[in-house]
């Protein structure tokens, strides 16, 4: 998508991922963590996706068309949205009962670690949208480029399943047989 570009206003640290490897040891009853997490528990955390990769957090923003930002809000969970008003009574640079779907917003989004694999799984699968597919690839490019942890991860559902569950698969996987 021309002209789109996601910027990364906070990412997980290692301050993060320190307070990831002490929550996840602590439900294990472990006490005291002394070494700081390395790549390999870092990726294998996040692919068996236990509940303390939700305390890793990213803001991101985007400038994207209306209609693009509709197919992010509609994720709804470990995830929050601040998308910029088209009302009359809080912009005047056009007419929101007039308004073009194309017309731009800005879309600030805080997401966890496990939303945003979900988020990826659908919004990067071949039935998307090209547009809202080239938004996720933007994120999730800008997203491994901070944390190299995520490469791999952030792929689409037939992907990270190994089969489609679409109702008209893209052709990248058959359907698969157990999503009648």
């Amino acid at each position: 998508m021309d002209n789109i570009k996601a910027e990364v206003l906070r990412h997980p640290t290692d301050i993060d991922w320190m307070r990831c490897k002490l929550l996840a040891a602590s439900t294990q009853g472990h006490k005291h963590i002394v070494s700081p997490p390395d790549d390999a528990w870092k990726v294998q955390m996040l692919k068996c996706r236990h509940s303390p990769i939700r305390t890793l957090m990213w803001t991101v923003r985007l400038e994207v068309p209306y209609w693009v930002s509709v197919h992010l809000v509609r994720h709804k969970h470990g995830v929050e949205h601040y998308v910029s008003s088209q009302r009359n009574d809080r912009q005047n640079d056009y007419d929101r009962t007039a308004a073009r779907q194309d017309a731009p917003v800005t879309h600030v989004m805080d997401i966890n670690a496990q939303e945003l694999m979900q988020m990826a799984r659908m919004r990067l699968c071949g039935q998307a949208s090209p547009q809202t597919r080239g938004v996720m690839e933007e994120i999730c490019e800008a997203v491994v480029q901070l944390n190299p942890e995520f490469d791999g991860l952030l792929v689409p559902k037939c992907v990270a399943y190994r089969g489609c569950d679409e109702y008209r698969p893209c052709g990248r996987y058959e359907r698969s047989a157990d999503a009648d």
